[in-house]
């Protein structure tokens, strides 16, 4: 059996939004705060370290947004999760901040969405307040040839009650529909690319019909997910039709239990995390980048920063995921609170002689 994820109660809906390092989650939540009936929702985001570089990514796009830092969703975060819910229901209630209708919670991109589910079925306080609303992951099908070899990129399918593919407008031939195919012998989850996904007249309606399908397990239920209705079905197959093959279903092999108990072990991924004091002269910067990701490689998986520059007022968002590089993104005005630092997810299972340091960004 099947239920439909939006109650009719008045408890406020969690949708988790999960997908490995530099998968394109932030972007995928910005476009969809962007959309009719989701202006009063508030975002969390799950970051990895002390410098809340997402959260001032966010602040500028979404004032509702409160980050959850120093540790992974999945691992020891879930009393930091529970405090904050509690903390934004009696809040709202007290009309201390606006009240709200949804939250989104942005996973770090080592985490899945068994924590979340979990804190949901087992705080008391939370159930009767708050419902979970299913879970939507991203998948980079540009690198999730590389990203596969990560349990972490598995996990996060596993809890998946709807698969978006993002860079498929870079993807080379049939690489999407391999992601595609790939991806449907680990979740029974509905998979579309975004733009298919923003192509719908009500995406809000599409967010309400997320189907949860539960089963059999000790303790807490076990979940995996159902096909979805409408619109969702007819733009899944059409991924496939734009590729002239939909992907051959009869011979999978058996689909892995989803586990709501939150799974505590991850791959060996080293993060490194550079704190600059100063502002950096944006030419020494430069060149001390193309040295740091050519000594790295392909040990690099992911790489974020958030910088200030000699002479400029401005406060700009870098993002490197393997060995792209893209444009930097100015945020705003630069503040002094604002936290200037850059953080590194490396590949444990490679020795490196030497990791970066933050004062080789200051000298050639």
């Amino acid at each position: 059996m099947t239920t439909t994820a939006f109650d009719s109660d008045n408890r406020v809906a969690i949708t988790a939004v999960t997908g490995f390092l530099g998968s394109g989650k932030t972007r995928y939540i910005n476009q969809l705060l962007q959309q009719p009936g989701m202006a009063n929702t508030v975002v969390i985001v799950n970051e990895i370290g002390q410098l809340g570089i997402d959260q001032a990514n966010w602040s500028f796009v979404q004032p509702s947004t409160i980050l959850l830092e120093g540790g992974c969703l999945c691992c020891q975060m879930q009393g930091s999760m529970s405090a904050t819910l509690q903390r934004l229901f009696t809040d709202a209630l007290a009309r201390t901040i606006p009240r709200f209708n949804r939250i989104i919670v942005e996973t770090s991109g080592l985490a899945d969405a068994s924590a979340l589910r979990f804190t949901l079925h087992s705080d008391f306080f939370l159930k009767e307040r708050f419902y979970y609303n299913g879970c939507i992951c991203i998948v980079d099908v540009v690198n999730a040839d590389k990203q596969s070899a990560y349990i972490e990129w598995s996990r996060q399918l596993v809890q998946a009650d709807l698969v978006l593919l993002s860079g498929t407008d870079c993807a080379a031939g049939d690489q999407a529909l391999g992601v595609a195919q790939h991806v449907s012998t680990l979740t029974d989850a509905p998979a579309m690319s975004i733009p298919q996904f923003f192509a719908n007249e009500n995406t809000l309606d599409v967010l309400s019909k997320l189907q949860i399908s539960p089963r059999p397990g000790t303790g807490f239920s076990h979940f995996m997910t159902g096909p979805l209705a409408g619109a969702i079905v007819t733009n899944r197959r059409g991924l496939a039709q734009e590729q002239d093959l939909a992907p051959n279903r009869a011979h999978q092999p058996p689909k892995p239990q989803s586990s709501l108990r939150p799974v505590q072990t991850h791959s060996a991924i080293k993060i490194v995390t550079l704190a600059f004091t100063q502002p950096l002269r944006r030419s020494v910067f430069n060149q001390a980048l193309e040295v740091m990701l050519a000594g790295l490689g392909t040990t690099l998986i992911r790489a974020k920063a958030l910088l200030r520059f000699v002479d400029d007022p401005g406060l700009y968002l870098f993002n490197i995921v393997h060995a792209q590089r893209y444009p930097a993104q100015r945020l705003r005005a630069a503040q002094e609170q604002d936290p200037t630092a850059m953080v590194l997810f490396l590949d444990g299972a490679t020795q490196l002689a030497r990791l970066p340091q933050a004062e080789d960004f200051y000298r050639l």
